[in-house]
């Protein structure tokens, strides 16, 4: 029975651009299922043993978990409780004045520090900030999802919250936006340093003339193990030691530098795919990732992505394809292991692509749902095979 082929043809393609659609949404959530966590854990083990560690020349951390200062812990009404501990701001005043009034500047200077209460220190504090050049500084978005602005009202901000998975309570994927308009943190320092025009593209980021995903898996560069080894040359200073050197020397430190201020010990401490990782270490990895172009969605990428779809599916679409053939011949007529069969050659061909295109590009794909997909568009095409289509076509 000769089959017209060039319709299946047609129809492979067509689905082939439905599952990029659908592709592009699974990439936009800010979740993953258990599934692609598995597997990202074991690919990433692999690359995790051949990773670029940065070079510590460019970077300057200063710890500020035990640099602390009792303030007045207020309710809701306004009424003092008792006590909080915040970061010393009187010390941060001092760094910056140090930073502003000498000729060796750093890079950037991002401060991981959410300024949520107010202190006798704080017009101090801003104006150091208002005289400082290629800054930001952390906010995060309240319950409404609105962004809490800092009471330092004339540093520049960055929204620094990052998507917790709901799983493994890890910290696997990274957006660039939120929503359409608020630029997470590493995306702000990667635009201040570069001059990129970016813009929000659907599930895509528009940087330059590239586009990346909005929510992507993290490379982790640089562990939080390598900020305890001495030899790696990433260990923070604490604020109050830096300040005990002379002003030259501190400026010296931090010059031409991407200086990071945070809490990289005590309570900003998150489960990441390894290991658990302080809070600006996971911004920096994510700021690597954007320098890198990790996650660049590129014409070889789209290309390799839609040769597999349309692959897949002329397989689910066209009847007695040559798996069938092979199941039938196999097993039979035994429905169910056909049906596991069948369903299984897809989950291998798309964990194949899924690896192929992760250390290719670094991206993965949602393999089970996908095979999901692919084995209801087998059936469905089986009924219309058996039900609707006369058994011999001319």
């Amino acid at each position: 029975m000769k089959k017209n082929k060039s319709k299946y043809f047609i129809l492979a393609f067509a689905n082939s651009l439905i599952l990029f659609v659908l592709t592009s949404w699974f990439w936009s959530l800010p979740w993953l299922a258990g599934d692609e966590k598995m597997m990202i854990w074991a690919t990433s083990a692999i690359r995790l043993t051949n990773r670029e560690i940065p070079d510590s020349e460019d970077f300057a951390f200063i710890n500020v978990a035990y640099d602390r200062m009792l303030i007045d812990k207020q309710d809701e009404y306004g009424f003092t409780v008792g006590n909080q501990a915040v970061t010393d701001r009187k010390k941060l005043t001092k760094l910056l004045r140090v930073i502003n009034q000498s000729e060796a500047q750093p890079k950037y200077l991002f401060c991981d520090i959410y300024f949520e209460e107010s202190t006798m220190y704080d017009s101090a504090l801003a104006i150091e900030f208002g005289s400082l050049k290629n800054h930001v500084v952390s906010t995060h978005l309240n319950e409404n999802e609105e962004l809490t602005l800092p009471v330092i009202k004339s540093a520049n901000i960055g929204l620094s919250d990052y998507v917790i998975g709901n799983i493994f309570e890890g910290v696997y994927k990274f957006q660039l936006f939120f929503k359409d308009s608020l630029r997470l943190t590493p995306l702000t320092i990667y635009q201040d340093l570069n001059n990129a025009e970016i813009k929000r593209f659907g599930p895509f980021v528009r940087i330059n003339d590239q586009f990346t995903l909005n929510h992507f898996i993290m490379n982790y560069r640089l562990l939080q193990h390598d900020i305890y080894d001495l030899e790696t040359g990433f260990n923070p200073v604490n604020l109050g030691e830096l300040l005990m050197l002379s002003d030259k020397d501190i400026a010296d430190f931090l010059q031409n530098k991407i200086v990071i201020i945070g809490d990289f010990f005590e309570s900003d401490m998150h489960e990441t795919m390894f290991e658990i990782t302080s809070g600006p270490v996971i911004l920096l990895n994510a700021y690597l990732a954007i320098q890198n172009n990790d996650t660049v969605v590129s014409i070889p990428f789209l290309l390799l992505l839609m040769l597999v779809y349309f692959w897949l599916s002329y397989i689910a679409i066209y009847p007695d394809d040559l798996i069938e053939r092979y199941i039938k011949r196999k097993f039979g007529k035994i429905k169910w292991v056909g049906n596991l069969t069948s369903f299984m050659s897809y989950v291998i061909g798309l964990v194949v692509t899924s690896i192929l295109t992760y250390f290719l590009f670094n991206i993965h794909l949602n393999v089970f749902m996908l095979s999901i997909y692919f084995f209801i568009i087998e059936k469905i095409s089986d009924i219309v095979h058996k039900k609707l289509i006369p058994s011999k076509e001319g």
